[in-house]
């Protein structure tokens, strides 16, 4: 048999260089931490699939034979190239360089993450980040990003979820579309009042899940948008009443929370990954530095 098609395996290309580089099987053995007899087997199987030896005896010592001799050049540039590949992989998941993609929805993602990632940004300058705002659920699977945060627990497999905190939501309202409108005393006066609606988005895909529900509050809806953004920025203008988070609400000026007692959902924030990525030390570090923050920021998420 050729030798190209007995010896694709780097197992054997190792065995056979560590044959050479400590001079018998008993101490290639102990480098490779196999027992003699399984080296001298494997060492046999390899010279049979060859059809000569690789070795002549001299003493206790092993020597190259001219079979031997004729592919060690050969055999050195694999190892060179194995180590090479061992030494990417490991700068790969202990680096602390590169780049991470993270998905988030709007205002999540606009709003309270940029600052976030900034002062990442300062402890880790070789990091580089990059920001997908979607409505939707990107595939993580097929690494449209690296992380996602997510407003509800994910349901695709081979993915590593971490639940932060709550999310809560309430009814908000510009101060001028208050003044205009009069004042909301209770849930059966909505009926009486315009709404900013936040709809189905237009590609077809799944609605975000504050959609739902919001036909129940909404009976006089004003204004629609498949944007979360637009939809803040509508409430902002005086269209009517919206629902949003409490945090994005929050970081806003001149909105007023109307019927504080009244919670209209309430959703769930969680930190997802793809399980291959729980190696790697950048997509570790952006993961451990966004969900602290997340914690650390608990009271705002869930408007206490």
């Amino acid at each position: 048999m050729h030798i190209k098609d007995s010896m694709q395996d780097w197992a054997d290309i190792r065995l056979f260089l560590a044959v050479l580089d400590h001079g018998s099987l008993v101490a290639a053995s102990e480098y490779l931490g196999l027992t003699q007899p399984t080296v001298g087997r494997r060492l046999t199987a390899m010279e049979t699939r060859i059809g000569s030896p690789l070795f002549v005896r001299a003493g206790r010592r092993m020597q190259l034979s001219d079979a031997g001799a004729a592919i060690l050049d050969s055999a050195r540039r694999m190892e060179s190239e194995m180590m090479a590949i061992e030494r990417a992989v490991e700068d790969q998941s202990r680096g602390l360089y590169g780049r991470v993609t993270i998905s988030a929805t709007e205002g999540t993602g606009t709003d309270w993450l940029t600052p976030v990632l900034f002062d990442f940004h300062q402890l880790y300058p070789d990091i580089k980040v990059s920001v997908l705002i979607e409505s939707r659920a990107v595939d993580l699977v097929h690494r449209e990003a690296d992380i996602a945060l997510r407003l509800g627990r994910p349901t695709q497999p081979d993915l590593i979820a971490r639940r932060l905190t709550k999310v809560g939501f309430g009814l908000y309202a510009a101060q001028k579309y208050l003044d205009r409108a009069g004042p909301v005393t209770s849930i059966e006066g909505l009926d009486e009042h315009e709404f900013v609606v936040l709809e189905r988005p237009a590609n077809g895909s799944k609605p975000p899940a504050i959609v739902a529900g919001m036909d129940k509050i909404a009976r006089n809806p004003v204004y629609f948008t498949n944007s979360p953004a637009a939809q803040l920025g509508a409430v902002k203008s005086g269209f009517g009443i919206g629902v949003l988070s409490h945090r994005w609400a929050s970081m806003q000026r001149n909105l007023e929370r109307v019927l504080p007692d009244y919670e209209p959902m309430e959703l769930e924030l969680w930190l997802v990954s793809h399980e291959e990525l729980r190696h790697s030390a950048r997509i570790r570090a952006v993961s451990d530095f966004i969900a602290q923050h997340v914690i650390d920021d608990a009271a705002l998420f869930e408007g206490i």
